[in-house]
């Protein structure tokens, strides 16, 4: 498989965490069970067989999707196909950076996915063109960050408040949201309504979804190893060893090992022990059969 990761300079870097491009996918299973990740992503399939996303408790119910997708904040697993000789570019957006260039409240598809030609029009089959009509990786690259630039129709400013609220809750384990929204200056109520417009959840829930990603990156990443860039190893990887899990509720600030395994089981489905025993290299990304 054909893997390349590119992260957009100035002024991108400020909303895009990270474009993500593969061709020539094969896949020894064929459904994924996707965590929650704390992140709005744009899915341009570039192929033209349809995808699934299926029920996460009924995989014979599903919805197939065509071209190109968005799926919003999650706060629960969703179970997707995963289709042999697939080839997709994938935007992934910074906490608040999909606001300016979907320019409607991002909580409107949280816990959704949707077409993207529903929500944008057609500038869904722009944005498909241009990356397909590029022969190179960089081609594609620069055909993503124009498409950007050209929705953002110069209005690219950050939202100096949730930059704040969302780079605090980065911070390790322990910090109290109503702590840090006195330290912003607004009323809780004022920066709860924001955080959910240009985020997509709540703070407390998007605090909760960003620990229970730094317990998965804490069980699974091995010295050294930088995460995403090591994608194409990582697939290729057997399970890690488990950990004692009532240190690492201790370590993120759980109350205790009880704690961390209900978080687990809202967000994934499983338990803690159950998760280490399906990885297989990516961190959001379980096989299912």
């Amino acid at each position: 498989m054909l893997l390349h990761l590119h992260r957009p300079g100035p002024p991108l870097d400020r909303f895009v965490e990270l474009v993500t491009y593969y061709e020539g996918f094969s896949p020894d299973h064929t459904k994924e069970k996707l965590l929650p990740d704390g992140a709005v992503e744009i899915i341009v399939d570039l192929t033209d067989t349809p995808k699934r996303l299926y029920h996460p408790h009924d995989h014979s119910r599903f919805t197939a999707f065509r071209e190109a997708w968005i799926s919003g904040m999650r706060r629960e697993w969703i179970v997707i196909e995963a289709a042999p000789g697939s080839a997709m570019a994938v935007i992934r957006f910074r906490p608040g950076g999909a606001y300016p260039f979907l320019r409607f409240d991002v909580d409107e598809i949280t816990d959704a996915v949707h077409g993207l030609d529903v929500v944008l029009g057609r500038a869904t089959a722009a944005l498909r063109e241009r990356i397909l009509e590029s022969p190179t990786i960089e081609g594609k690259m620069r055909a993503v960050e124009a498409w950007l630039l050209g929705r953002a129709r110069g209005a690219l400013e950050t939202n100096p408040v949730i930059d704040y609220l969302a780079g605090r809750l980065f911070a390790p384990a322990g910090i109290r949201i109503a702590d840090v929204v006195e330290e912003i200056g607004y009323t809780q109520r004022h920066v709860l309504g924001m955080f959910r417009r240009w985020v997509g959840l709540s703070p407390k829930q998007y605090g909760r979804i960003r620990r229970f990603q730094q317990v998965l990156t804490s069980v699974v990443r091995r010295p050294g190893e930088s995460g995403l860039e090591e994608a194409d190893l990582a697939l290729r990887r057997s399970p890690p060893d488990e950990p004692d899990w009532a240190d690492v509720a201790a370590a993120h600030g759980y109350y205790d090992q009880s704690h961390l395994i209900r978080e687990f089981r809202e967000f994934s489905g499983l338990t803690p022990g159950e998760y280490v025993a399906s990885y297989r290299g990516l961190e959001n990304y379980l096989p299912l059969d």
